[in-house]
């Protein structure tokens, strides 16, 4: 089976390392290279044209939030007016990639240390997923979770010190996709698109 390079594009590095997880799970013979963007919705949003051109000569796979936006197609819209290359995949996390992780219901109550009954069946109608995980860690029972996740009292950063190496951790080692995707449309979505995806590779 050919090895296929394939070239991703994220907000962050948590986002990243999904995308790395969903491809390792895919069945496909991928060997992801270099993550670019890594800056932000907005920068990556801002580059999507150039990796759409990128596309012609090395396949992509990226991945953003909805956050705010109506719908993923109009996001898509937005973004790529021409289209996506064949090469490109553009997957949309709603509302954002928190509400993928969250989807794990068993596994991430475990790991962050409350109740299961307090993660919702419907992640994805979560307005904030990020902040729900927050709120969730303040309520741990674990010390390295309320510290780690939750940002510190007085703070003025929005998540705590160490959230996405928190979250990286459970991303990489506990999260249970084929759990996720049942209660994740956009996941499962995203994980079938990836399993489809047959880019033209160029002579």
């Amino acid at each position: 089976m050919t090895v296929i390079p394939v070239s991703l594009a994220a907000e962050g590095l948590l986002d990243e390392q999904v995308l790395r997880r969903l491809l390792a799970l895919s069945g496909q013979p991928f060997a992801p290279g270099a993550c670019y963007g890594r800056r932000g919705r907005d920068h990556l949003g801002q580059n999507l044209p150039r990796f759409n051109r990128a596309a012609t000569y090395r396949p992509f796979i990226a991945l953003a939030d909805l956050d705010r936006d109506e719908c993923p197609p109009a996001l898509l819209h937005h973004w790529l007016p021409g289209g996506l290359h064949r090469n490109l995949i553009l997957r949309i996390a709603v509302r954002e990639v928190e509400a993928w992780l969250l989807a794990d219901r068993q596994g991430f109550a475990e790991f962050l240390g409350v109740p299961v009954a307090r993660l919702p069946f419907q992640p994805e109608d979560e307005a904030d997923p990020k902040a729900l995980v927050i709120a969730l860690a303040r309520r741990s029972r674990y010390r390295a979770m309320r510290e780690e996740v939750a940002p510190a009292p007085g703070s003025t950063s929005p998540i705590g010190k160490n959230y996405v190496g928190q979250m990286t951790r459970f991303v990489v080692s506990r999260w249970k996709i084929e759990n996720a995707r049942r209660h994740s449309p956009s996941l499962d979505r995203a994980l079938k698109a990836v399993q489809r995806f047959s880019p033209a590779l160029r002579e």
